[in-house]
């Protein structure tokens, strides 16, 4: 994938700057130093008009410093400005952290680049704290388009099979657009908020994404790319504002035999019937009512309903997985920050009741995964009747997390990399499930380590995080099970054996949950959720636990940049991977 070009600066990596921030005056002391016409420190320092201004300044310092051609064309050296190549797009305050943030487009030819962002975060002063940016040089491409916009806006009519009036087109305007699969440029014309949405890919292989395969409670509004040059529809993405119908308060049991309260949806406003749809997080809950998956059934077209608010005992299943589905979307938008499973609203769908007779004999199955984008829940027989796995929360967790790592780190599936996709997975399954049902969130002392309890035959859990050893799985790097040399990830060996070795990274993070200095734990639980959850979204695809380990480094020390304790806790995040033999 040929993304855009990365830039990342953050004054607590900088070995020379030595403090909280970095003051203007330290670049000058830097070129002068270099023999290059220094300004004073007086003239780039408390004399900055604006943060613009500084944000300018601190990006064409450090950019200058990078030799990569994308970081060069938004300098632009032959010109006098501070990158010229950049316009502000948006100012805010940064409350929890007080602190401001600048963030910048860039544009090429004063054409925006879409996608192509730069972030500078300042003190009060106006010193630098950090720099993040996605930029690039746009190559090979003709600026001047040879398809005018209302031509450009018929090709969307046609492809959307929609009647677009040339007034709809009005706000469309050219971009340069880069293919992030081939790595090719585009001059593009942008259409923002088209009442026409792209052609559906039928049949279950479909990710559900933004607002889900049922009914939009909207008109739909859609973001189009046309290449200026050849008509082709290059990306198209929802833009349909947060409208959502009212949601209604309902109760019903879950397969724990407990009541629970959750939201649904009001069929129409004028009567009693609902459906499991949740409008303020985006969860739907179908039943596929035992339907074998390996037909490619379609999704039902309309959540589980009832004829009133309260769903008694007559599906416990699609209760239980409506429930802790928006636990999972809760904690992850509370806790995390993160909208949805793809961080962009995605819809979460979960289908109840799912059968595959190639895997079991129907109706049971002995599973719940995440897959094209939703989650399906086997069932199996307890106490004489059938009982979702949606009952279980931290499996539910779990495997929302896998879909989570897809659409950020993309950890590869196989050996050590795998066996991070699992732990990180495991996790999140630990922290989400006794964040919600352990007697005191805050005390890990209280909490339960079994991930999957009662799902092996003999009745003991999948595994265990406290101490992965009583199931036979290893607590130390020491017993890392690898690949024989020739081998190749199968199945026939966990895809090098990720499930168990995963093992030793969840018992780093056990670690650093209980680790205690002079009676207190060192870390809190939204420590560990915030610091383990970053980690993985910065890892690359082939991550190693070593790698992982750096991450999780990485992100505290921005995460505690303030706190007097910052080295210690470090040193403890270091201390906690070695006691399993992680350095």
């Amino acid at each position: 994938m040929a993304s855009l070009e990365t830039f990342h600066y953050h004054v607590a990596d900088d070995p020379e700057a030595g403090a909280a921030a970095r003051a203007p005056g330290s670049f000058a002391a830097e070129s002068a130093a270099s023999g290059e016409a220094a300004e004073s420190v007086e003239s780039a320092g408390p004399l900055f008009t604006s943060d613009e201004a500084a944000a300018r300044y601190y990006l064409d310092e450090l950019l200058q410093r990078d030799d990569r051609p994308a970081m060069r064309a938004v300098v632009e050296p032959e010109r006098p400005e501070r990158v010229p190549g950049l316009v502000v797009e948006s100012e805010r305050d940064l409350r929890p952290l007080g602190t401001h943030q600048v963030r910048f487009a860039q544009t090429h030819r004063q054409i925006p680049v879409f996608g192509a962002t730069a972030i500078v975060e300042l003190t009060s002063e106006r010193e630098l704290v950090s720099v993040s940016a996605e930029l690039d040089e746009v190559t090979g491409v003709d600026p001047v388009e040879s398809l005018g916009r209302v031509d450009a806006l018929d090709r969307v009519a046609k492809y959307t099979n929609t009647a677009l009036p040339p007034a709809t087109g009005v706000e469309g305007r050219l971009m340069f657009y880069k293919d992030e699969y081939g790595g090719s440029w585009h001059l593009a014309w942008f259409f923002p908020g088209l009442p026409a949405q792209p052609p559906s890919t039928p049949g279950p292989e479909l990710s559900v994404e933004g607002h889900g395969l049922g009914p939009r409670p909207v008109p739909p509004s859609y973001n189009f790319l046309v290449d200026a040059h050849s008509g082709e529809i290059l990306f198209a993405y929802s833009a349909t504002p947060t409208a959502l119908p009212t949601p209604a308060r309902c109760t019903g049991v879950d397969e724990n035999e407990d009541r629970q309260t959750f939201l649904g949806r009001l069929v129409n406003a004028s009567g009693t019937s609902v459906l499991l749809d949740d409008p303020l997080r985006s969860v739907r809950t179908y039943d596929l009512q035992f339907t074998d998956i390996d037909t490619n059934p379609p999704v039902p077209n309309s959540p589980v309903g009832a004829a009133t608010s309260d769903y008694g005992t007559t599906n416990r299943a699609a209760v239980s997985a409506h429930l802790n589905a928006g636990r999972v979307q809760d904690f992850y938008k509370g806790v995390l920050q993160r909208d949805g499973i793809d961080d962009k609203g995605m819809a979460l769908i979960s289908l109840v009741n799912t059968t595959a007779a190639s895997m079991q004999e129907p109706p049971a199955l002995l599973n719940a995964f995440w897959w094209q984008g939703r989650m399906w829940y086997g069932q199996i027989m307890r106490d004489g009747r059938l009982v979702s796995l949606s009952r279980y929360l931290d499996i539910i967790a779990h495997e929302l997390t896998h879909g989570v790592i897809d659409t950020t780190s993309g950890l590869v599936y196989a050996t050590q990399s795998g066996a991070l996709n699992e732990s990180f997975a495991d996790i999140a399954g630990v922290i989400i499930s006794n964040w919600y049902t352990a007697p005191d969130r805050a005390d890990v002392r209280t909490w339960s380590w079994d991930i999957g309890p009662g799902l092996r035959p003999d009745g003991r859990p999948l595994r265990d995080f406290a101490d992965p050893t009583k199931l036979g799985h290893p607590a130390h790097m020491r017993d890392f099970r690898r690949l024989r040399p020739g081998e190749q990830p199968n199945p026939g060996n966990d895809n090098g054996w990720v499930h168990f070795n995963s093992n030793i990274h969840n018992k780093a993070i056990h670690n650093l949950l209980t680790m205690t200095s002079n009676g207190s734990t060192v870390f809190t639980v939204e420590d560990v959720a915030i610091l383990t959850y970053l980690a993985m979204t910065r890892l690359a695809p082939r991550a190693t636990f070593t790698a992982a380990l750096a991450a999780v480094v990485d992100v505290a020390r921005t995460y505690f940049g303030g706190d007097p304790q910052r080295d210690a806790k470090i040193a403890a995040i270091r201390e906690a991977y070695q006691l399993v033999g992680i350095a």
